[in-house]
Protein backbone atom coordinates (compact mmCIF):
# COMPACT_ATOMS: atom_id res chain seq x y z
CA UNK A 1 0.00 0.00 0.00
CA UNK A 2 1.26 3.49 -0.73
CA UNK A 3 2.55 5.71 1.69
CA UNK A 4 1.32 8.84 3.02
CA UNK A 5 3.07 11.87 1.05
CA UNK A 6 4.02 15.19 1.75
CA UNK A 7 0.45 17.40 1.16
CA UNK A 8 -1.69 14.24 1.36
CA UNK A 9 -4.96 15.75 3.43
CA UNK A 10 -5.62 13.81 6.60
CA UNK A 11 -8.77 13.33 7.75
CA UNK A 12 -8.82 13.75 11.58
CA UNK A 13 -10.72 15.09 15.09
CA UNK A 14 -10.46 15.08 18.47
CA UNK A 15 -12.91 15.19 21.42
CA UNK A 16 -12.28 15.20 25.51
CA UNK A 17 -15.08 14.67 28.55
CA UNK A 18 -14.34 14.85 31.48
CA UNK A 19 -16.23 11.85 32.12
CA UNK A 20 -19.73 10.90 34.51
CA UNK A 21 -17.64 10.66 37.94
CA UNK A 22 -15.20 14.05 38.15
CA UNK A 23 -16.29 17.39 38.27
CA UNK A 24 -13.36 19.14 36.04
CA UNK A 25 -11.31 17.69 33.46
CA UNK A 26 -7.35 16.94 33.41
CA UNK A 27 -6.99 15.88 29.61
CA UNK A 28 -5.80 18.17 26.97
CA UNK A 29 -5.67 17.54 23.30
CA UNK A 30 -4.20 18.92 19.83
CA UNK A 31 -5.65 17.81 16.87
CA UNK A 32 -3.59 19.90 13.14
CA UNK A 33 -4.11 18.03 10.22
CA UNK A 34 -2.53 20.44 8.31
CA UNK A 35 0.72 20.12 10.24
CA UNK A 36 0.31 16.72 11.25
CA UNK A 37 0.45 17.11 14.98
CA UNK A 38 -1.36 15.44 17.20
CA UNK A 39 -1.39 15.25 21.35
CA UNK A 40 -3.19 13.79 23.83
CA UNK A 41 -2.10 14.88 27.50
CA UNK A 42 -3.43 13.49 31.00
CA UNK A 43 -2.64 15.81 33.88
CA UNK A 44 -1.69 14.53 37.18
CA UNK A 45 -1.79 16.10 40.48
CA UNK A 46 -5.74 17.27 41.02
CA UNK A 47 -8.19 19.71 40.67
CA UNK A 48 -5.67 22.82 39.25
CA UNK A 49 -2.16 21.28 39.36
CA UNK A 50 -3.28 18.73 37.16
CA UNK A 51 -5.37 20.96 34.82
CA UNK A 52 -1.95 23.24 35.13
CA UNK A 53 0.49 20.62 34.17
CA UNK A 54 -1.98 19.61 31.04
CA UNK A 55 -1.97 23.29 29.88
CA UNK A 56 1.50 24.01 30.24
CA UNK A 57 2.80 20.80 28.87
CA UNK A 58 -0.08 21.08 25.79
CA UNK A 59 1.24 24.97 25.48
CA UNK A 60 5.22 23.99 25.37
CA UNK A 61 5.35 21.31 22.70
CA UNK A 62 3.16 22.62 20.30
CA UNK A 63 5.34 25.86 20.28
CA UNK A 64 8.44 23.35 19.68
CA UNK A 65 6.85 21.09 17.72
CA UNK A 66 5.65 23.61 15.21
CA UNK A 67 9.18 25.58 14.80
CA UNK A 68 10.16 23.11 12.40
CA UNK A 69 13.61 22.69 12.57
CA UNK A 70 15.85 19.74 12.67
CA UNK A 71 15.25 16.38 12.48
CA UNK A 72 11.50 15.48 13.89
CA UNK A 73 12.71 13.01 16.67
CA UNK A 74 14.93 15.61 18.15
CA UNK A 75 11.76 17.96 17.67
CA UNK A 76 10.21 15.45 19.76
CA UNK A 77 12.68 14.72 21.91
CA UNK A 78 13.26 18.24 23.12
CA UNK A 79 9.43 19.55 22.83
CA UNK A 80 8.68 16.60 25.60
CA UNK A 81 11.90 17.79 28.04
CA UNK A 82 10.88 21.62 27.51
CA UNK A 83 7.63 20.62 28.74
CA UNK A 84 8.79 18.48 31.56
CA UNK A 85 11.40 21.30 32.92
CA UNK A 86 8.56 23.87 32.58
CA UNK A 87 5.62 21.74 34.50
CA UNK A 88 8.75 20.78 37.20
CA UNK A 89 9.98 24.85 37.38
CA UNK A 90 6.10 25.99 38.18
CA UNK A 91 5.30 23.47 40.51
CA UNK A 92 8.31 24.20 42.91
CA UNK A 93 7.24 28.12 43.22
CA UNK A 94 3.78 27.56 44.00
CA UNK A 95 2.82 25.41 46.95
CA UNK A 96 -0.84 24.57 45.23
CA UNK A 97 0.97 22.99 42.21
CA UNK A 98 3.77 20.92 43.82
CA UNK A 99 3.35 17.38 42.92
CA UNK A 100 1.58 17.86 39.60
CA UNK A 101 3.12 16.22 36.40
CA UNK A 102 1.34 14.92 33.14
CA UNK A 103 1.78 11.95 30.71
CA UNK A 104 1.40 12.50 26.94
CA UNK A 105 1.41 10.70 23.87
CA UNK A 106 2.59 13.16 20.46
CA UNK A 107 2.40 11.47 16.52
CA UNK A 108 3.96 13.68 14.06
CA UNK A 109 3.08 12.56 10.61
CA UNK A 110 5.93 13.08 8.01
CA UNK A 111 6.75 12.23 4.64
CA UNK A 112 5.12 9.06 4.73
CA UNK A 113 5.71 8.15 8.54
CA UNK A 114 4.79 9.62 11.53
CA UNK A 115 7.00 10.12 15.04
CA UNK A 116 5.76 8.98 18.65
CA UNK A 117 7.33 10.38 21.62
CA UNK A 118 5.64 8.73 24.73
CA UNK A 119 5.74 9.05 28.08
CA UNK A 120 3.41 7.50 30.57
CA UNK A 121 0.43 5.67 30.04
CA UNK A 122 -1.30 7.66 27.31
CA UNK A 123 -1.55 5.14 23.92
CA UNK A 124 -1.11 5.09 20.56
CA UNK A 125 -3.42 2.73 17.86
CA UNK A 126 -2.82 1.85 14.36
CA UNK A 127 -5.56 0.68 12.78
CA UNK A 128 -4.87 -1.19 9.32
CA UNK A 129 -5.43 -4.50 7.28
CA UNK A 130 -8.40 -5.68 9.67
CA UNK A 131 -5.82 -5.14 13.08
CA UNK A 132 -5.62 -3.04 15.75
CA UNK A 133 -2.28 -2.84 17.32
CA UNK A 134 -1.18 -0.82 20.19
CA UNK A 135 2.74 0.79 19.46
CA UNK A 136 2.85 2.14 22.56
CA UNK A 137 3.97 0.71 25.62
CA UNK A 138 2.52 1.60 28.96
CA UNK A 139 5.08 2.92 31.48
CA UNK A 140 3.01 0.96 34.78
CA UNK A 141 3.32 -1.85 36.59
CA UNK A 142 0.37 -3.55 35.57
CA UNK A 143 0.76 -2.29 32.16
CA UNK A 144 4.40 -3.71 31.60
CA UNK A 145 2.74 -6.95 33.26
CA UNK A 146 0.28 -6.59 30.51
CA UNK A 147 2.52 -6.22 27.24
CA UNK A 148 4.73 -9.10 28.70
CA UNK A 149 1.61 -11.05 28.42
CA UNK A 150 1.05 -12.01 32.00
CA UNK A 151 -2.27 -10.29 32.22
CA UNK A 152 -4.89 -10.12 29.64
CA UNK A 153 -6.71 -7.03 28.58
CA UNK A 154 -9.58 -7.56 30.73
CA UNK A 155 -7.24 -8.05 34.05
CA UNK A 156 -5.22 -5.70 33.27
CA UNK A 157 -8.35 -3.15 33.08
CA UNK A 158 -9.67 -4.53 36.32
CA UNK A 159 -6.31 -4.52 38.59
CA UNK A 160 -6.48 -2.44 41.27
CA UNK A 161 -3.20 -1.01 40.81
CA UNK A 162 -3.88 0.39 36.92
CA UNK A 163 -3.69 3.87 37.22
CA UNK A 164 -0.06 3.39 39.26
CA UNK A 165 2.86 5.08 36.86
CA UNK A 166 6.25 5.15 36.65
CA UNK A 167 7.41 7.76 34.57
CA UNK A 168 5.90 11.35 33.68
CA UNK A 169 6.60 14.52 32.53
CA UNK A 170 7.18 17.03 35.16
CA UNK A 171 7.98 15.44 38.76
CA UNK A 172 11.80 15.65 37.64
CA UNK A 173 14.17 17.32 36.05
CA UNK A 174 15.23 16.07 32.71
CA UNK A 175 17.26 15.99 29.68
CA UNK A 176 15.76 15.15 26.27
CA UNK A 177 18.49 12.25 25.74
CA UNK A 178 18.27 10.78 28.96
CA UNK A 179 17.87 7.39 29.43
CA UNK A 180 14.40 5.97 30.54
CA UNK A 181 12.62 8.98 30.12
CA UNK A 182 11.41 9.40 26.62
CA UNK A 183 10.20 6.56 24.16
CA UNK A 184 10.66 7.94 20.59
CA UNK A 185 10.09 5.73 17.14
CA UNK A 186 8.85 6.19 13.65
CA UNK A 187 6.63 4.16 11.66
CA UNK A 188 5.57 4.24 8.01
CA UNK A 189 1.70 5.39 8.10
CA UNK A 190 0.39 3.88 4.61
CA UNK A 191 -2.89 6.02 3.16
CA UNK A 192 -4.79 2.87 4.19
CA UNK A 193 -4.35 3.19 7.99
CA UNK A 194 -5.66 5.05 10.68
CA UNK A 195 -4.56 6.33 14.07
CA UNK A 196 -6.05 6.47 17.84
CA UNK A 197 -4.30 8.72 20.31
CA UNK A 198 -6.12 8.63 23.63
CA UNK A 199 -5.76 8.74 27.17
CA UNK A 200 -6.70 5.75 29.59
CA UNK A 201 -10.30 6.91 30.04
CA UNK A 202 -11.20 4.86 27.25
CA UNK A 203 -8.32 2.13 27.59
CA UNK A 204 -9.64 1.16 31.01
CA UNK A 205 -12.75 1.16 30.26
CA UNK A 206 -13.44 -0.11 26.22
CA UNK A 207 -11.49 -3.29 25.28
CA UNK A 208 -9.67 -2.83 22.12
CA UNK A 209 -12.26 -5.22 20.06
CA UNK A 210 -14.76 -2.59 20.87
CA UNK A 211 -12.47 0.27 19.95
CA UNK A 212 -11.78 -1.42 16.79
CA UNK A 213 -15.65 -2.01 15.88
CA UNK A 214 -16.83 1.52 16.54
CA UNK A 215 -13.72 2.54 14.24
CA UNK A 216 -14.85 0.76 11.79
CA UNK A 217 -18.62 0.72 11.70
CA UNK A 218 -17.91 5.04 11.28
CA UNK A 219 -14.92 5.41 9.64
CA UNK A 220 -14.50 8.16 7.34
CA UNK A 221 -16.43 10.58 9.62
CA UNK A 222 -13.64 11.17 12.14
CA UNK A 223 -15.64 13.22 14.42
CA UNK A 224 -18.61 10.91 14.77
CA UNK A 225 -15.29 7.83 15.89
CA UNK A 226 -14.21 10.43 18.67
CA UNK A 227 -17.62 11.27 19.74
CA UNK A 228 -18.70 7.36 20.15
CA UNK A 229 -15.77 6.61 21.65
CA UNK A 230 -16.11 8.63 24.33
CA UNK A 231 -19.85 7.62 24.59
CA UNK A 232 -18.40 4.16 25.27
CA UNK A 233 -16.09 4.94 28.07
CA UNK A 234 -19.18 7.07 29.53
CA UNK A 235 -21.53 4.40 28.99
CA UNK A 236 -19.34 1.97 30.54
CA UNK A 237 -19.48 4.05 33.91
CA UNK A 238 -17.41 7.26 33.00
CA UNK A 239 -14.74 6.64 35.79
CA UNK A 240 -12.00 9.23 34.47
CA UNK A 241 -11.33 12.33 32.11
CA UNK A 242 -11.61 10.26 28.04
CA UNK A 243 -9.90 11.96 25.27
CA UNK A 244 -9.54 10.82 21.87
CA UNK A 245 -7.43 11.49 19.28
CA UNK A 246 -8.48 9.97 15.89
CA UNK A 247 -6.72 10.51 12.48
CA UNK A 248 -7.35 8.16 9.42
CA UNK A 249 -5.21 8.45 5.74
CA UNK A 250 -7.41 8.79 2.51
CA UNK A 251 -7.72 5.45 1.90
CA UNK A 252 -8.91 3.58 4.91
CA UNK A 253 -12.89 4.62 4.80
CA UNK A 254 -12.87 2.80 1.12
CA UNK A 255 -9.62 0.45 1.08
CA UNK A 256 -9.20 -2.62 2.11
CA UNK A 257 -8.51 -2.09 5.83
CA UNK A 258 -12.15 -1.19 6.77
CA UNK A 259 -13.80 -4.00 4.75
CA UNK A 260 -11.09 -6.26 6.56
CA UNK A 261 -12.32 -5.35 10.27
CA UNK A 262 -15.77 -5.78 9.15
CA UNK A 263 -15.24 -9.01 7.66
CA UNK A 264 -12.69 -10.04 10.18
CA UNK A 265 -13.15 -8.44 13.73
CA UNK A 266 -14.82 -10.98 15.94
CA UNK A 267 -18.20 -10.43 17.11
CA UNK A 268 -17.36 -10.18 20.49
CA UNK A 269 -14.45 -8.06 22.67
CA UNK A 270 -11.64 -8.83 24.93
CA UNK A 271 -14.40 -9.96 27.87
CA UNK A 272 -16.38 -11.95 25.71
CA UNK A 273 -19.16 -9.22 25.33
CA UNK A 274 -20.77 -8.81 22.27
CA UNK A 275 -20.19 -5.51 20.20
CA UNK A 276 -22.29 -3.92 17.44
CA UNK A 277 -21.73 -5.93 13.98
CA UNK A 278 -20.91 -2.68 10.97
CA UNK A 279 -23.80 -2.39 8.66
CA UNK A 280 -23.43 -2.63 5.27
CA UNK A 281 -22.25 0.20 3.31
CA UNK A 282 -23.60 1.52 0.40
CA UNK A 283 -22.97 5.75 0.59
CA UNK A 284 -21.09 7.37 2.42
CA UNK A 285 -23.34 10.58 3.08
CA UNK A 286 -26.46 8.47 3.46
CA UNK A 287 -24.97 6.45 6.22
CA UNK A 288 -23.63 9.74 8.00
CA UNK A 289 -27.52 10.99 7.80
CA UNK A 290 -28.57 7.45 9.06
CA UNK A 291 -26.08 6.96 11.95
CA UNK A 292 -25.25 10.77 13.47
CA UNK A 293 -28.67 10.78 15.37
CA UNK A 294 -28.48 6.92 16.51
CA UNK A 295 -25.01 6.07 16.63
CA UNK A 296 -24.80 7.39 20.48
CA UNK A 297 -28.22 5.47 21.24
CA UNK A 298 -26.68 2.09 20.21
CA UNK A 299 -23.20 2.62 21.99
CA UNK A 300 -25.53 3.25 25.21
CA UNK A 301 -27.59 0.38 24.83
CA UNK A 302 -24.56 -1.74 23.75
CA UNK A 303 -22.32 -0.86 26.18
CA UNK A 304 -24.51 -0.16 29.11
CA UNK A 305 -24.57 -3.76 29.03
CA UNK A 306 -20.89 -4.16 29.36
CA UNK A 307 -20.40 -4.17 33.15
CA UNK A 308 -23.83 -6.96 33.74
CA UNK A 309 -22.38 -8.93 30.82
CA UNK A 310 -19.16 -9.23 32.70
CA UNK A 311 -20.48 -10.18 36.10
CA UNK A 312 -22.13 -12.89 33.74
CA UNK A 313 -19.01 -14.00 32.32
CA UNK A 314 -17.50 -14.13 35.95
CA UNK A 315 -19.90 -16.95 36.64
CA UNK A 316 -20.21 -18.34 33.27
CA UNK A 317 -15.91 -19.05 33.91
CA UNK A 318 -16.66 -20.88 36.94
CA UNK A 319 -19.56 -22.76 36.94
CA UNK A 320 -18.69 -24.97 34.16
CA UNK A 321 -15.61 -25.59 35.52
CA UNK A 322 -16.32 -26.62 38.78
CA UNK A 323 -19.01 -29.02 36.70
CA UNK A 324 -16.26 -30.37 34.36
CA UNK A 325 -14.01 -31.00 37.59
CA UNK A 326 -16.84 -33.19 39.27
CA UNK A 327 -17.14 -34.89 35.58
CA UNK A 328 -13.29 -35.40 35.53
CA UNK A 329 -13.07 -36.63 39.14
CA UNK A 330 -15.92 -39.22 38.71
CA UNK A 331 -14.02 -40.07 35.53
CA UNK A 332 -10.61 -40.57 37.39
CA UNK A 333 -8.95 -38.04 36.53
CA UNK A 334 -6.56 -35.86 38.71
CA UNK A 335 -8.55 -33.72 41.44
CA UNK A 336 -8.22 -30.20 40.26
CA UNK A 337 -7.33 -30.85 36.63
CA UNK A 338 -9.12 -30.97 33.65
CA UNK A 339 -7.57 -33.90 31.54
CA UNK A 340 -5.78 -32.16 28.26
CA UNK A 341 -5.61 -28.97 29.38
CA UNK A 342 -3.11 -26.93 30.94
CA UNK A 343 -5.16 -24.96 33.33
CA UNK A 344 -5.45 -26.57 37.41
CA UNK A 345 -8.10 -24.30 39.00
CA UNK A 346 -7.61 -24.06 43.17
CA UNK A 347 -10.50 -23.26 45.33
CA UNK A 348 -10.67 -21.95 48.93
CA UNK A 349 -9.89 -25.16 51.22
CA UNK A 350 -7.59 -26.60 48.17
CA UNK A 351 -3.97 -26.98 48.42
CA UNK A 352 -1.74 -25.16 46.02
CA UNK A 353 1.12 -26.86 47.38
CA UNK A 354 -0.83 -30.18 46.27
CA UNK A 355 -1.55 -28.40 42.69
CA UNK A 356 2.15 -27.14 42.03
CA UNK A 357 3.28 -31.07 42.97
CA UNK A 358 1.31 -32.52 40.40
CA UNK A 359 1.41 -29.92 37.67
CA UNK A 360 3.65 -30.35 34.34
CA UNK A 361 5.69 -27.72 32.99
CA UNK A 362 3.44 -25.01 30.80
CA UNK A 363 0.87 -25.23 33.25
CA UNK A 364 -0.92 -22.25 34.77
CA UNK A 365 -2.66 -22.46 38.40
CA UNK A 366 -5.47 -20.29 38.94
CA UNK A 367 -6.32 -19.83 42.71
CA UNK A 368 -9.16 -18.60 43.93
CA UNK A 369 -9.44 -15.62 46.84
CA UNK A 370 -9.46 -16.78 50.30
CA UNK A 371 -6.71 -17.92 52.59
CA UNK A 372 -3.87 -20.77 52.38
CA UNK A 373 -1.62 -22.16 55.55
CA UNK A 374 1.04 -24.11 53.63
CA UNK A 375 4.17 -23.79 52.46
CA UNK A 376 4.82 -23.81 48.52
CA UNK A 377 7.77 -24.60 46.25
CA UNK A 378 7.45 -23.32 42.94
CA UNK A 379 8.46 -25.92 40.22
CA UNK A 380 10.11 -25.23 36.81
CA UNK A 381 7.97 -24.02 34.05
CA UNK A 382 4.38 -23.67 36.22
CA UNK A 383 2.80 -20.12 36.24
CA UNK A 384 1.06 -19.47 39.68
CA UNK A 385 -1.64 -16.85 39.71
CA UNK A 386 -3.85 -15.15 42.17
CA UNK A 387 -7.44 -14.86 40.01
CA UNK A 388 -7.90 -11.91 41.76
CA UNK A 389 -4.98 -10.04 42.22
CA UNK A 390 -4.62 -9.63 46.46
CA UNK A 391 -7.49 -11.78 46.96
CA UNK A 392 -5.48 -15.25 48.04
CA UNK A 393 -3.47 -15.03 50.67
CA UNK A 394 -0.96 -17.39 51.72
CA UNK A 395 0.67 -17.90 55.79
CA UNK A 396 2.76 -20.82 56.97
CA UNK A 397 0.81 -23.42 58.60
CA UNK A 398 0.62 -24.03 62.33
CA UNK A 399 4.02 -24.86 64.02
CA UNK A 400 6.27 -23.07 61.49
CA UNK A 401 9.48 -21.93 62.72
CA UNK A 402 10.21 -18.56 62.35
CA UNK A 403 12.73 -18.75 60.05
CA UNK A 404 10.46 -20.65 57.16
CA UNK A 405 9.92 -18.93 54.29
CA UNK A 406 6.33 -19.28 53.22
CA UNK A 407 6.72 -19.40 48.91
CA UNK A 408 10.22 -21.23 47.96
CA UNK A 409 12.06 -21.55 44.83
CA UNK A 410 15.21 -24.14 44.46
CA UNK A 411 17.14 -24.82 41.43
CA UNK A 412 13.89 -23.91 39.30
CA UNK A 413 13.43 -22.17 35.89
CA UNK A 414 10.96 -20.43 34.02
CA UNK A 415 8.24 -20.04 36.84
CA UNK A 416 6.08 -17.33 37.23
CA UNK A 417 4.53 -16.29 40.98
CA UNK A 418 2.07 -13.45 40.82
CA UNK A 419 -0.87 -11.49 42.58
CA UNK A 420 -0.34 -13.24 46.17
CA UNK A 421 -0.50 -11.66 49.56
CA UNK A 422 1.99 -13.47 51.78
CA UNK A 423 1.74 -12.24 55.84
CA UNK A 424 2.98 -13.40 59.12
CA UNK A 425 2.11 -12.24 62.47
CA UNK A 426 2.44 -13.38 65.98
CA UNK A 427 0.41 -16.17 65.65
CA UNK A 428 1.96 -17.32 62.41
CA UNK A 429 5.82 -16.80 62.45
CA UNK A 430 6.91 -15.99 58.77
CA UNK A 431 10.65 -16.39 58.79
CA UNK A 432 10.34 -14.91 54.50
CA UNK A 433 8.31 -14.47 52.19
CA UNK A 434 10.06 -15.46 49.51
CA UNK A 435 13.37 -17.64 49.43
CA UNK A 436 14.38 -18.00 46.19
CA UNK A 437 17.63 -19.80 45.69
CA UNK A 438 19.86 -20.93 42.28
CA UNK A 439 16.47 -19.95 40.69
CA UNK A 440 15.18 -17.94 37.68
CA UNK A 441 11.83 -16.84 38.60
CA UNK A 442 9.23 -13.93 37.50
CA UNK A 443 7.68 -12.72 40.36
CA UNK A 444 5.03 -9.73 40.00
CA UNK A 445 2.55 -7.90 42.00
CA UNK A 446 2.56 -9.33 45.23
CA UNK A 447 2.31 -8.21 48.83
CA UNK A 448 4.23 -9.32 52.02
CA UNK A 449 4.55 -7.89 55.34
CA UNK A 450 5.50 -9.38 58.69
CA UNK A 451 8.71 -11.00 57.82
CA UNK A 452 10.99 -11.47 60.54
CA UNK A 453 14.27 -12.06 58.27
CA UNK A 454 13.68 -10.75 54.95
CA UNK A 455 10.61 -10.41 52.61
CA UNK A 456 12.32 -11.33 49.59
CA UNK A 457 15.74 -13.39 49.94
CA UNK A 458 17.80 -14.22 46.61
CA UNK A 459 20.80 -16.93 47.15
CA UNK A 460 22.75 -18.39 44.19
CA UNK A 461 24.15 -17.54 41.03
CA UNK A 462 20.67 -16.86 38.97
CA UNK A 463 18.82 -13.38 37.97
CA UNK A 464 14.99 -13.51 37.41
CA UNK A 465 12.57 -10.43 38.15
CA UNK A 466 10.40 -9.09 40.77
CA UNK A 467 8.10 -6.42 39.82
CA UNK A 468 5.02 -4.51 40.87
CA UNK A 469 5.31 -5.72 44.90
CA UNK A 470 5.04 -3.88 47.79
CA UNK A 471 7.06 -4.75 50.36
CA UNK A 472 5.92 -2.93 53.77
CA UNK A 473 5.50 -4.03 57.31
CA UNK A 474 8.31 -6.07 57.47
CA UNK A 475 9.86 -6.34 61.11
CA UNK A 476 12.95 -8.06 58.90
CA UNK A 477 14.71 -6.37 55.71
CA UNK A 478 12.14 -6.22 52.72
CA UNK A 479 15.27 -7.47 50.03
CA UNK A 480 18.30 -9.34 50.55
CA UNK A 481 20.40 -10.06 47.71
CA UNK A 482 23.21 -12.50 48.30
CA UNK A 483 26.35 -13.41 46.93
CA UNK A 484 26.17 -14.28 43.23
CA UNK A 485 22.57 -13.57 42.67
CA UNK A 486 21.31 -11.49 39.72
CA UNK A 487 17.68 -10.57 39.65
CA UNK A 488 15.81 -7.10 38.24
CA UNK A 489 14.71 -5.35 40.60
CA UNK A 490 12.19 -2.58 39.42
CA UNK A 491 8.82 -0.83 40.26
CA UNK A 492 8.45 -2.28 43.53
CA UNK A 493 6.98 -0.21 46.53
CA UNK A 494 9.04 -0.47 50.05
CA UNK A 495 7.65 0.85 53.20
CA UNK A 496 8.43 0.47 57.23
CA UNK A 497 10.77 -2.44 56.59
CA UNK A 498 13.75 -3.31 58.93
CA UNK A 499 12.03 -2.16 62.19
CA UNK A 500 13.12 -5.10 64.78
CA UNK A 501 16.23 -4.17 66.13
CA UNK A 502 18.08 -7.15 64.35
CA UNK A 503 17.34 -5.96 61.27
CA UNK A 504 20.70 -4.69 59.73
CA UNK A 505 18.50 -2.14 56.89
CA UNK A 506 15.88 -2.35 54.38
CA UNK A 507 18.21 -3.56 51.46
CA UNK A 508 21.03 -5.72 51.83
CA UNK A 509 22.92 -6.33 49.00
CA UNK A 510 26.24 -8.53 49.40
CA UNK A 511 29.72 -8.64 47.63
CA UNK A 512 29.68 -10.04 44.43
CA UNK A 513 25.47 -9.65 43.74
CA UNK A 514 24.86 -8.20 40.40
CA UNK A 515 21.48 -7.18 40.77
CA UNK A 516 19.80 -4.15 38.22
CA UNK A 517 17.51 -2.00 40.85
CA UNK A 518 15.64 0.67 38.96
CA UNK A 519 12.30 2.51 39.50
CA UNK A 520 11.47 1.18 42.79
CA UNK A 521 9.76 3.97 45.43
CA UNK A 522 11.14 3.84 48.86
CA UNK A 523 9.24 5.70 51.65
CA UNK A 524 11.13 6.86 54.36
CA UNK A 525 14.21 5.01 54.13
CA UNK A 526 16.97 6.67 54.60
CA UNK A 527 20.64 6.21 52.99
CA UNK A 528 22.08 4.19 55.93
CA UNK A 529 19.42 1.64 55.91
CA UNK A 530 20.73 0.51 52.47
CA UNK A 531 23.63 -2.02 53.33
CA UNK A 532 25.35 -1.77 49.47
CA UNK A 533 28.88 -2.11 48.56
CA UNK A 534 31.17 0.25 46.81
CA UNK A 535 29.98 2.32 45.00
CA UNK A 536 26.46 1.16 44.71
CA UNK A 537 23.97 2.53 47.23
CA UNK A 538 25.00 5.72 45.51
CA UNK A 539 23.29 4.19 42.10
CA UNK A 540 20.22 3.14 43.48
CA UNK A 541 19.53 6.48 45.19
CA UNK A 542 20.60 7.86 41.89
CA UNK A 543 18.15 5.54 39.65
CA UNK A 544 14.94 5.23 42.52
CA UNK A 545 12.43 7.22 44.26
CA UNK A 546 12.93 8.29 47.94
CA UNK A 547 9.95 9.93 49.40
CA UNK A 548 8.65 10.93 52.65
CA UNK A 549 5.45 9.06 53.72
CA UNK A 550 1.98 10.11 53.03
CA UNK A 551 0.09 10.84 56.34
CA UNK A 552 -2.01 7.82 55.88
CA UNK A 553 -0.71 4.86 53.13
CA UNK A 554 -2.61 2.11 52.25
CA UNK A 555 -0.03 0.04 50.60
CA UNK A 556 0.94 0.97 47.06
CA UNK A 557 2.22 4.56 45.85
CA UNK A 558 -0.24 7.55 47.21
CA UNK A 559 -2.60 7.92 44.28
CA UNK A 560 -3.76 11.50 43.17
CA UNK A 561 -6.39 12.22 40.86
CA UNK A 562 -7.10 8.71 40.00
CA UNK A 563 -3.86 8.42 39.08
CA UNK A 564 -0.88 6.68 41.08
CA UNK A 565 2.45 8.51 41.30
CA UNK A 566 5.13 6.51 39.93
Amino acid sequence: MPLMQVGTTLKAAGDSHPGLQRSNNEDRFHCDAARGIFIVVDGVGGQAAGEKAADTALATVRTRLERETGPVEDRVREAIALANNEVHRLASIRPEWQGMACVLTIAVVNNGDFVVGHVGDTRLYKLRAGRIEKLTRDHSPVGEREDAGELNERDAMEHPRRNEVYRDVGSEHHEPDDPEFIDVFRQPLETDAALLLCSDGLTDAVPSATIAGIVSDLAGHPSEIARALIDAANAAGGKDNVTVVYVEGPRFFQGEDTEDLRRRLPNVNDSGVAVPTALPRSDAGAIHQERTGRWRVLAIVVLLSVVAAIAAYVQRDRLPLDRLKQMWKLAGAPSGALAGSSLIHVSPGGSIAAAVSGAAAGTEILVEPGEYREQIQLKTGVRLRSRIPHGATVRLPGGASETDAAVVAFEVSDAHFSGFRIEGDAATPLGAGLLIRNSNVTVSDIDISGALNAAVEYIGNEGGTLIGADLHDNPGAALVIRAGASPRIAHNTFARNAESERAAGTLLVEAAARPVITGNTFYSVPPDSLIVPGAGRAVIIRDNWFVSPPAERPGPPPARSGRGRR
